[in-house]
């Protein structure tokens, strides 16, 4: 059997695991049963000890015309992308389990400084070719989480839907750049730059000017960002793409793979993106299995790490709030944390200029 039809029907086999008749084609997660939960700490604290119910809801999904296994699985072994090949291991390999050490928390500034800008602001792009996999939700909690912990963020979103705004209490969409302040002016603004046609001529005109103000840009990238898609990765530092326990997703990294190579070899200098499974529950061997395929696909470019399924997220979103604003001491908050905590040791930003240090003087 050759490495394409075994990978195919590993695959065709998940999907058969997951009993999923009733359900839509991509859903593996169609039987969900309650179970404890680890803990997490909070975004200000992080050091909470509280506990979230764990009860998988199935409401998110799409209602796409059931398929059944047999199907299923032929239409997999045709049409299966091939393995991944492997890629050059990236510049900073990810850490193991990574908690902000107890002196980088308590250098926070209680005053922020958030009128100095850094010369070279550091890019993140969050990329998928599938939908529904929660680019936009990680993007904003990111955001949110590292304005808390003293950095200076702008959000880009470049996916065409506009979405990213309505994360940090917007009822309206308007395209261009939006600033958005804590309540208790505590951290940072958040700023959010969006617009209605994602184009070359948009990235030079009002992306390039908004990255001069910050130290961090995190882009939401999908499929409307073709255009400016190789310019935005070749200036990134990370590329993080968020996959599910699902065919769909599953099946894209093969894409994406392919994309990036036939990128590089249009001589644009892409980082080896790194994988983070969203929605994931730990104790469900469906997930478990979806894991081992996707790392037997990208090795140790797969997160150690994931971010677990929670009704919390949907709840946040009702709420036009981050999960790090809506449930700061919840579980999936402290996940979140973690992968923000990987980023800051992954791609550091620069340090704020002397002069955000300087004593007070009297006028």
């Amino acid at each position: 059997m050759n490495a394409d039809a075994e990978l195919a029907r590993d695959i065709a086999r998940l999907y058969s695991w997951a009993n999923v008749e009733d359900a839509a084609y991509h859903s593996f997660t169609r039987r969900r049963k309650p179970h404890s939960n680890r803990s997490g700490p909070s975004v200000e604290e992080h050091a909470s000890e509280k506990m979230e119910p764990k009860v998988r809801m199935d409401s998110h999904h799409l209602g796409e015309e059931p398929v059944g296994t047999q199907t299923a699985e032929k239409a997999v072994l045709t049409s299966a992308a091939p393995v991944v090949e492997p890629m050059p291991t990236p510049a900073v390999p990810p850490p193991a389990f990574t908690h902000l050490p107890s002196h980088e928390q308590a250098s926070v500034p209680v005053t922020m400084p958030w009128q100095e800008t850094a010369s070279t602001p550091v890019s993140v792009a969050v990329y998928s070719l599938a939908g529904g996999v929660g680019k936009t939700t990680l993007c904003a909690n990111l955001g949110r989480i590292l304005c808390s912990l003293g950095e200076q963020v702008l959000l880009v979103d470049a996916s065409g839907c506009g979405l990213l705004p309505f994360y940090f209490g917007a009822s309206d969409f308007r395209p261009g750049l939006r600033t958005f302040k804590d309540p208790q002016q505590r951290y940072a603004p958040v700023r959010v730059l969006g617009a209605e046609q994602i184009t070359p001529e948009w990235f030079e005109s009002q992306v390039k000017p908004a990255m001069q103000n910050t130290q961090r840009v995190i882009f939401d990238l999908g499929p409307a960002s073709v255009e400016v898609l190789p310019q935005v990765l070749e200036m990134s530092s990370v590329v993080l793409i968020p996959v599910l326990s699902d065919l769909n997703s599953i099946l894209t990294i093969s894409r994406i793979e392919a994309g990036l190579k036939k990128m590089r070899a249009a001589s644009h200098t892409i980082p080896a993106p790194y994988y983070v499974f969203n929605e994931f529950d730990e104790q469900n061997p469906i997930d478990q299995k979806a894991r081992a395929l996707v790392k037997r696909q990208v090795g140790e470019r797969l997160l150690p790490w994931s971010i677990r399924y929670s009704t919390v997220v949907a709840n946040a979103i009702a709420d036009r709030m981050t999960v790090a604003d809506h449930a700061p001491d919840s579980a999936v908050t402290h996940d979140f944390m973690e992968v923000a905590s990987w980023l800051r040791v992954t791609a550091p930003v620069a340090e704020l200029s002397a002069a955000a240090h300087r004593r007070w003087s009297e006028q």
